[in-house]
C-alpha cells in the first residue's frame, strides 16, 4: 500500500475501556467509534478535541455506549461537524442507548453533561448505509467505505476502508461469527489478505460454553429460583442482546412442557416499548431464519406474547411474584438493574444473572468475578449509592417561597417595563379603540403579583391559624373548631415593593393612573379622556385559522396532595404546608363541620396560587449520596460429573443478614479465543494492530500472530501512534507558492501528473524561520520520521513523555520544496503515461474511421502505420510519413499524458494513484 497509514489509540488500548481510534490514511484522518463509559472520563474526550478540526469522518461500528457513547458530546460541545456513518440500526438503536443512559443518570443525579435534545442533534446527522454498500468520502482523497455485517447485536457493522487500486484496511472489533436466533454471524469470505487489520484481544483468552448449554443453564436457573418463589433478574443491556435473551425466554414462556407460563416475563427499562418497536421494523437486518418466516408466514419474533414491558419501578412491583426481569443496564453502575440489585439481595430466594462482562471496576464486573471463584473466602465491597427524592416539610415550603419570590420578582420587573412602555405611548394608547397590546401585558402582570400577594397573606394566616391560639385579632372571629375566621373588609392591597414580601410594603395602590401630563395634543379633536380607574381588563376571546384558541390550563384538575402526618401523628397545615390544608378540608367533610369546611377551602383556595406558580415543573426533588458496604462470601459447590461450580452469596449488612444467589452466564455475543485465532489464520493480514484488551490477552494474541502474520504487529498503548506505512521511502513535504503556480497538471483517468524538479528546504520554525538546502531526502530521515502525529495542536501536558517529544519534533521540523532556477533545471525527455491495450487502440482508431487489423500480434492500420509492443512492453509505431500517418498518430497521443520538459516551468509529480 503506497499510502501513510497511522493509528492512534485514544482509548481503549490494552484495557477494556471505551473504543476510539484516529486512523490516518494520508490527508484523511477517520475516527474509528467514539465510545464512553461511566466514568466520563475528559481528558480522553479534551483529547479527542484537539483533533476535531482533522477528522474527515466518524465510522461507528455498534450502537451502545462503548461505541458510541461520546457522540452526543462530541457533537454538541466539542464542534465536530464532520460526516458520521453508520447502519439504520446502529442509528436508531445508537438513540435508545442513550437515552436509557441519560435517563438513568438523571434518575439519580443531576447529570449535565448532554441533554435528550443533544442526542437528538447528534444522531439526526449520521448518515445511514446498508450492509455492502460502498460510499466515497467527500474530497479527492478516493477512500471508500463499506459496512459489512458483524453479528453481536443488530446493524453492527465492519468496516472495510479501502483506496482505488490498493490494499484495504479492515476494522473489525467485538464481532461474532455464530449464527443466533435473531442475527447471522460476521463473514470474512469478502476479506482476503488485507494491507492492515484492525481488531481486538477481549476474548483473546477467553473460552465460552456451547450455545445449547448455556441456553440449559439460563432456564435452570431461572426455574430453580421460581420454584422457590423468588424472583430472578436477568442484567442485560438496553437495545442489543436483550432482543436475543427476550426472543428466547418468550419462545420458552409459550412451551407448555417447559413450566415457566406460570410466571411473569418483564422487559425493564427506560425505552422497552420502544425498543420493542424498532425490533418490529428491522426484520430485514436480521437472520435468514426469522426473515424467512417472516416472508411465509408474516410471523414477527418480536410480537411478544409474554414478555410485559415496563418503564419504571412502580410498574415492575405492580407484578405479581415470583417474576423473571430483563433490565438494564449492564455495568449495574445506574439503571434499573442497580436499584433492582440493592432491593432484592436481602433474599436468599432471589437470584441475580449478569449475562455480560464491562468495566474493570464497575459493580457488574466485579459480581462476576466474586461469582466466578475469582475472589476466594470472604470479602467486602463498598458502594456509593445515588437517590432522588423528593423535597418535604421544611425544605419544600422553603424551595416553594423561593419560586414565589422569584415569580414575584419577575411579574415586577415586567410590569414596571411595560408601565414605562404604555407612559410613553400615551395618547396613542387612548386614542384607539381596541386594547392594545402593552395594556394587556400590564393587566396579566398587575394580576399575578396581586394573586401572589394575596397567597402569600393567606398561607400566612392559615399557619397561624394551625398553632395555639392565645388571643383573636382585631377584625377576626371564632368559628366552630376554635379556628379564627377572617373578617377583615375588601380593601386595596399594596403592591410589594421590596424583594422580601415579610417586609412592610409601601404604600403603591393597584390602580391604573394614565399620566395625562405626559400625553402629547394630537391634531384631531378627542371626544374620550380617560380617568383613574381601578384595574380591570375585559378579556378577549381569540381566534386562530381553526376557530377559538383553547387554553388547556382551564380543563385541567388540581391533583390533592395526600396529606402530611406531622410529627405528633396528626395532620396540621404548619406542618404539613398545603397538604396539611387538603388534610384538614377532608376531616372537616367527614365530620360535616360547616365552620371548619368553609375556614378550610378558604385557606385552600388562598394557598393555591403557591401550587400554580410549580404547576409547569415537576416536583422539587434533591440528590443524595452515601456509602454502603455489603460482604461477599463463597462457597464451593460439588456438581456430579461436573468440575466445582462457585457459587456468589451476598449478605447485606443489617440485622436479617440474608442472602441472594449472583450468577454468570454469557450471553455477550462474541467470538471467543478460539475463533479468533482461526478467523487470523483464515484471512491472514499483512499487518496487524491489537486493541481493547488488558494487556495479557493483548500480548498472548500478539504472540499467536506471528505465526500468521508476516508483516508488523502492533500492540499501541494509550495516546501512542503506530506507523502501518509499508513503503519506506514515502515523505509528506510542503511546496511553495512560486512553486505550486508554476504547475501545470495533466489528467490521467482519476489521476493529475506533472514532473517535479525542484530543491528540499528544512526551515524550523520555533528558533525562527531558518531554511536549509538538502540534495537529498534520505539525507535527513530521522527528521523526516518525526512526522508521525497529527497536524495542529499543542503539546498535551498529559501525554506520555515520548508521545511530547514526537509532537514537539513535529511542530519544529517542516520540509519544504521551492522552485530551483532557471539554469539549474535539467533537461529530460518526453514520459508518456498510460498503458491503454491493443484492442482499445483498434476500436478508437476504427471509430475515427482509420480501419486497423491484428496480424501476429501486430495492428495494421489503413496499411499506412502499424503498432506493436516491444521486449520492454513499450509501444512501438512505425509508418511511412504522409498527412494520414501524422493523423493517426496524433489519436494515438492522446491516449497518453505526454510530461514534456518546460524551461518555463517547475513541475512535480503529485497526487498520484
Amino acid at each position: 500500500m503506497t499510502s501513510i497509514v497511522k493509528l492512534e489509540a485514544l482509548s481503549g488500548a490494552k484495557d477494556d475501556g471505551p473504543l476510539c481510534y484516529l486512523l490516518q490514511v494520508d490527508d484523511v484522518y477517520l475516527l474509528l467509534d467514539c465510545g464512553w463509559d461511566e466514568n466520563f472520563d475528559l481528558l480522553y474526550i479534551e483529547a479527542v478535541k484537539k483533533r476535531v478540526p482533522y477528522i474527515s469522518a466518524v465510522l461507528l461500528s455498534y450502537a451502545d455506549t462503548s461505541h458510541a457513547g461520546a457522540l452526543p458530546y462530541l457533537v454538541t460541545k466539542c464542534g465536530l461537524t464532520c460526516p458520521i456513518y453508520a447502519t439504520g440500526p446502529t442509528c436508531k438503536m445508537g438513540v435508545m442507548y442513550a437515552y436509557d443512559w441519560l435517563q438513568s443518570h438523571k434518575a439519580v443525579e443531576d447529570f449535565s453533561l448532554f441533554t435528550f435534545d443533544d442526542v437528538d442533534a447528534s444522531f439526526e446527522r449520521v448518515q445511514q448505509l446498508k450492509y455492502n454498500q460502498t460510499v466515497s468520502l467527500k474530497g479527492d482523497s478516493g477512500l471508500q467505505i463499506v459496512p459489512l455485517p458483524a453479528g453481536h447485536i443488530i446493524g453492527g457493522a465492519i468496516w472495510r476502508i479501502s483506496k482505488a487500486g490498493d490494499d484495504e484496511i479492515v476494522y473489525a472489533v467485538d464481532y461474532n461469527h455464530k449464527k443466533e436466533r435473531h442475527l447471522n454471524g460476521c463473514l470474512f469470505d469478502a476479506i482476503q489478505r488485507p494491507h492492515l487489520l484492525i481488531t481486538d484481544a477481549f476474548n483473546a483468552q477467553y473460552k465460552q460454553p456451547g450455545r445449547k448449554q448455556r441456553d440449559e443453564q439460563l432456564v435452570t436457573k431461572m426455574l430453580r429460583t421460581l420454584q422457590k418463589g423468588g424472583d430472578c433478574l436477568v442484567v442485560i443491556d438496553t437495545a442489543g442482546r436483550v432482543l436475543e435473551i427476550a426472543h428466547l425466554l418468550d419462545q420458552l414462556w409459550s412451551n407448555k412442557d417447559a413450566g415457566l407460563g406460570a410466571y411473569n416475563l418483564v422487559m425493564l427499562s427506560h425505552v422497552a416499548s420502544s425498543v420493542v418497536r424498532f425490533a418490529k421494523s428491522q426484520i430485514e437486518w436480521m437472520s435468514d431464519k426469522v426473515m424467512r418466516s417472516f416472508e411465509q408466514g408474516r410471523f414477527n419474533p418480536f410480537q411478544f406474547d409474554h414478555v410485559q414491558l415496563c418503564h419504571s419501578h412502580a410498574e415492575v412491583d405492580r407484578i405479581r411474584s415470583p417474576k423473571v426481569v430483563l433490565c438494564s443496564d449492564i455495568s449495574m453502575e445506574c439503571g434499573f438493574s442497580r436499584d433492582l440489585f440493592l432491593e432484592w439481595c436481602s433474599d436468599t430466594k432471589n437470584t441475580i444473572i449478569l449475562t455480560g462482562r464491562s468495566g474493570e471496576r464497575t459493580l457488574g464486573s466485579k459480581l462476576i468475578r466474586m461469582a466466578q471463584g475469582q475472589q476466594r473466602g470472604k470479602s467486602s465491597l463498598v458502594l456509593e449509592i445515588k437517590r432522588r427524592i423528593r423535597l418535604e416539610g421544611a425544605e419544600l415550603e422553603e424551595h416553594r417561597a423561593r419560586r414565589l419570590h422569584e415569580h414575584q420578582e419577575e411579574a415586577r420587573k415586567k410590569m414596571e417595563a411595560n408601565r414605562r412602555r404604555s407612559g410613553l405611548a400615551g395618547a396613542k394608547a387612548d386614542a384607539s379603540d381596541s386594547e392594545s397590546d402593552d395594556d394587556d401585558v400590564i393587566a396579566s402582570a398587575v394580576a399575578a403579583v396581586q394573586k401572589a400577594t394575596d397567597a402569600v397573606t393567606a398561607a400566612a394566616a392559615a399557619a397561624g391559624a394551625a398553632a395555639p391560639i392565645a388571643s383573636t385579632p382585631r377584625g377576626s372571629s371564632t368559628g366552630g373548631g376554635g379556628v379564627p375566621i377572617p373578617t377583615t373588609p375588601l380593601e386595596a392591597k399594596p403592591f410589594p415593593a421590596h424583594e422580601s414580601h415579610s417586609s412592610t410594603a409601601v404604600s403603591a395602590y393597584d390602580i391604573i393612573q394614565k399620566w395625562e401630563h405626559t400625553q402629547k395634543a394630537s391634531f384631531f379633536k378627542q371626544n374620550k379622556k380617560s380617568f383613574p380607574m381601578f384595574g380591570y381588563v375585559e378579556e378577549k376571546v381569540k381566534w386562530d385559522d381553526y376557530g377559538e384558541v383553547i387554553r388547556p390550563e382551564d380543563y385541567m384538575m388540581d391533583a390533592v396532595a395526600p396529606p402530611v402526618v406531622a410529627s405528633n401523628g396528626q395532620s396540621g397545615v404548619a406542618n404539613g404546608g398545603l397538604n396539611g390544608v387538603s388534610a384538614m378540608l377532608a376531616e372537616a367533610k367527614i365530620k360535616a363541620d360547616p365552620d371548619l369546611a368553609a375556614e378550610a377551602a378558604a385557606a385552600a383556595g388562598a394557598a393555591d396560587s403557591v401550587d400554580s406558580l410549580l404547576a409547569e415543573e415537576e416536583w422539587p426533588t434533591k440528590c443524595l449520596k452515601y456509602i454502603t458496604k455489603l460482604e461477599f462470601m463463597k462457597r464451593v459447590i460439588m456438581m456430579k460429573n461436573s468440575s466445582p461450580h462457585f457459587a456468589c452469596t451476598l449478605i447485606t449488612l443489617t440485622d436479617d443478614r440474608v442472602m441472594c444467589r449472583v450468577e454468570f452466564i454469557d450471553f455477550e455475543g462474541r467470538s471467543d479465543g478460539e475463533s479468533i485465532k482461526k478467523i487470523l489464520s483464515q484471512i491472514r493480514p499483512k499487518q496487524l494492530i491489537i486493541v481493547h484488551g488488558d494487556k495479557a490477552a493483548t500480548q498472548h494474541l500478539a504472540d499467536f500472530a506471528k505465526t500468521v502474520v508476516q508483516g508488523s504487529i502492533f500492540t499501541p498503548k494509550l495516546g501512542e501512534i503506530v506507523d502501518a506505512t509499508v513503503e519506506s521511502r514515502i515523505f509528506q513535504v510542503a511546496l511553495s507558492d512560486a512553486l505550486l503556480s508554476s504547475l501545470s497538471f495533466q489528467k490521467v483517468k482519476d489521476a493529475e501528473l506533472v514532473w517535479l524538479d525542484a530543491k528540499l528546504l528544512k526551515r524550523v520554525a520555533e528558533d525562527g524561520t531558518r531554511d536549509e538546502e538538502e540534495d537529498e531526502p534520505e539525507e535527513e530521515p530521522e527528521e523526516m520520521e518525526a512526522d508521525e502525529q497529527s497536524p495542529g495542536g499543542p503539546v498535551d501536558e498529559m501525554a506520555p513523555p515520548a508521545h511530547k517529544r514526537m509532537r514537539s519534533k513535529r511542530a519544529a521540523d517542516r520540509f519544504l520544496l521551492d522552485a530551483l532556477e532557471m539554469g539549474a533545471i535539467p533537461p529530460h525527455q518526453a514520459v508518456f503515461v498510460n498503458e491503454p491495450k491493443l484492442s482499445d487502440m483498434r476500436q478508437m482508431l476504427q471509430a475515427a474511421g482509420h480501419p486497423a487489423e491484428f496480424s501476429a500480434g501486430v495492428l495494421h492500420i489503413s496499411g499506412v502505420a502499424s503498432i506493436k509492443r516491444n521486449d520492454a512492453g513499450r509501444f512501438h509505431v512505425e509508418g511511412c510519413a504522409s498527412e494520414k500517418y501524422f493523423q493517426i498518430r496524433d489519436l494515438i497521443y492522446k491516449q497518453f499524458a505526454i510530461l514534456e520538459y518546460n524551461s518555463a516551468q517547475n513541475v512535480v509529480l503529485s497526487d498520484m494513484d
